[in-house]
C-alpha cells in the first residue's frame, strides 16, 4: 500500500496530486520493463549475478584450503636451457664484505626471450607445366602458404588472439606490434582471419553433416547485431560437436537448413515454435525455461503451481538415476504426462497461471521425452553453455560489421568450440587445418 505525505500535498490541488501519482506509476512501470530485460524466463540466473541477493558465508567446522590429494599448483621441474649462478659481494644492510655462504637455494624460472621477432623467409617457388596433360601448377612444400605474406604459425597466433583471448582487430594488431615487433594493420588481421576461414570451410561443412546424423542435438539461439540489423546466432550441440550458424531469421527455415525436415534424432530445445517443423524428430522441451516462467507467479496459486512443477522435475531426475527397460520408460512417461495434464487442468482455472498452463499444454507430449528415451537431458543447459561464448563476444565487439565477418565467425568459432569440447590440442589442429587448406 502506498502512503502519501499529507504535509507535502496539503497545499496542492487534487489534480496536481493525481498527476504526480500518475507520473510515479508510469516510472514504476518503466523500471519494471527495464528489469524484465535482465530477469525473465529466457535468461538463466547465471547471466545476472548482480541481481542475486548477497548471502552470508556458510561457516563450517572444516579447515579452509585445498581438499586431500589435491595435485597443487606447483609447476614441475624441467631440464634447464641455461644456468645462472647468483653470488653476493657485500651485505645489503651494512655493505660489509666479510660474508660467509651458509646455504645454496635452488630456484627455477621460466622466461621469454627479450625480443621475439618474426622470421623473414624469401620463397622461390617453381611454376611448372606438365608435358603430359599440359597442367600448369606451382610447387608445394606442405608448410608455406601459396598466397599471402603471413606464415602458418603467425596465422595460428592471430586466431588465438582473436578467438581465445577475445581480442578485437585493433588490439590484436597492437599486441602483435608490441609483443612480436610485427607491424600489421587491423585490415591485415582481418585478411588473415578470412584466409583461415576459407581453409576451414570443408571441415565446417563436415561438422554440419555430423550434426545432421547425431542422435541428440541441443539447440539454442541468441540475438546479434549484423550491420545494424538484428540477426541470430544459432548453436547446435551434439555429444561431440558444436556448430554455430548466424542467420537473419529466427524461424523454422534455419532449423530446416541445418537439421533438415527429415531429422529423426532427438532435439532438446526451449518452447520456441521454430522447432515444430521437425515432425520426424523426438522433441524434449527445456524444463529450466518452464520453471523460470512458473517461478515468476507470485500469487498463492502460482506458488503452489510452481511447487507441483518442481516436484515433477525432481521425479525425472530420480527416475533417471537408475537404468530402466524400454517398457518401464514408456510406463513412466505415460504416468508423468498424465500427472502434468491433471496439474495444468487444475491450475488453468486461475487467471494468473493461464500463460504458463498454455505454454505447457502447447506441446504436452514433449516434456518427458527424457524419461521415454535414455540419455536425454531434461534441460537445454548444454546448448546455453555452448552459446555463452557468443554472448561474451557480443558484449565485447557489439556487432558484426560485415557479412564476411559473419562467415569467419561461423567457421572458426565452430571448429574451435568443437576442438575444445573434444579436448584436442587447438594449436596442432589449427596448424593441421591451415597447412592442409593453404599450403
Amino acid at each position: 500500500m502506498m502512503y502519501l505525505d499529507q504535509q507535502k500535498y496539503a497545499d496542492k490541488s487534487k489534480d496536481e496530486v493525481l498527476n504526480e501519482l500518475e507520473d510515479a506509476l508510469n516510472e514504476i512501470e518503466r523500471l519494471k520493463n527495464e528489469l524484465r530485460k535482465y530477469k525473465n524466463p529466457n535468461t538463466p540466473p547465471s547471466a545476472n549475478q548482480h541481481l542475486k541477493q548477497d548471502k552470508p558465508p556458510v561457516r563450517t567446522s572444516c579447515k579452509r584450503g585445498a581438499p586431500k590429494n589435491h595435485p597443487g599448483v606447483t609447476r614441475p621441474w624441467k631440464d634447464a636451457d641455461e644456468t645462472r649462478a647468483i653470488t653476493a659481494d657485500e651485505c645489503p644492510e651494512c655493505h660489509s664484505h666479510d660474508i660467509s655462504i651458509i646455504d645454496m637455494r635452488h630456484q627455477q624460472v621460466e622466461e621469454m626471450p627479450p625480443d621475439i621477432k618474426p622470421t623473414i623467409i624469401d620463397v622461390y617457388r617453381e611454376v611448372c607445366k606438365c608435358n603430359a596433360c599440359k597442367l600448369k601448377f606451382e610447387a608445394k612444400d606442405g608448410r608455406t602458404p601459396l598466397q599471402g605474406r603471413f606464415g602458418v604459425n603467425l596465422m595460428v597466433l592471430t586466431i588465438f588472439l582473436k578467438f581465445i583471448v577475445r581480442g578485437v582487430l585493433r588490439k590484436t594488431s597492437r599486441f602483435l606490434e608490441a609483443g612480436f615487433a610485427l607491424r600489421i594493420t587491423p585490415a591485415s588481421v582481418n585478411a588473415i582471419l578470412s584466409r583461415a576461414s576459407n581453409a576451414a570451410e570443408s571441415e565446417y561443412e563436415e561438422l554440419k553433416r555430423k550434426i545432421r546424423v547425431a542422435r541428440i542435438v541441443y539447440v539454442d539461439e541468441t540475438s546479434f547485431s549484423v550491420l545494424g540489423a538484428k540477426w541470430w546466432v544459432w548453436v547446435f550441440r551434439s555429444d561431440s560437436d558444436v556448430l554455430l550458424v548466424v542467420r537473419h531469421d529466427r524461424g523454422s527455415p534455419v532449423v530446416k537448413e541445418v537439421l533438415t525436415e527429415n531429422f529423426k534424432g532427438i532435439v532438446v530445445c526451449d518452447g520456441w515454435r521454430a522447432y515444430d517443423c521437425l515432425t520426424s524428430a523426438n522433441i524434449q522441451r527445456c524444463w529450466a525455461h518452464l520453471l523460470r516462467k512458473s517461478a515468476e507467479l507470485d500469487t498463492v496459486a502460482g506458488s503452489h503451481f510452481h511447487e507441483k512443477l518442481e516436484g515433477l522435475f525432481k521425479s525425472i531426475a530420480q527416475f533417471n538415476r537408475k537404468p530402466h527397460t524400454e517398457k518401464e520408460r514408456l510406463e513412466k512417461y505415460a504416468q508423468l504426462t498424465g500427472e502434468l495434464q491433471k496439474t495444468i487442468d487444475y491450475y488453468s482455472r486461475h487467471p494468473e497461471c493461464e500463460s504458463v498452463t498454455k505454454y505447457v499444454r502447447f506441446r504436452l507430449d514433449e516434456w518427458f521425452t527424457c524419461v521415454k528415451l535414455d540419455g536425454v537431458e531434461p534441460t537445454n543447459n548444454y546448448a546455453e553453455q555452448a552459446i555463452r561464448e557468443t554472448v561474451m563476444v557480443r558484449k565485447i565487439i557489439g556487432a558484426f560489421r560485415s557479412r564476411g565477418g559473419v562467415k569467419v565467425y561461423e567457421n572458426l568459432a565452430s571448429l574451435l568450440a568443437t576442438w575444445q569440447f573434444q579436448q584436442r590440442d587447438i594449436t596442432k589442429e589449427l596448424n593441421r587445418m591451415l597447412t592442409k587448406g593453404l599450403c
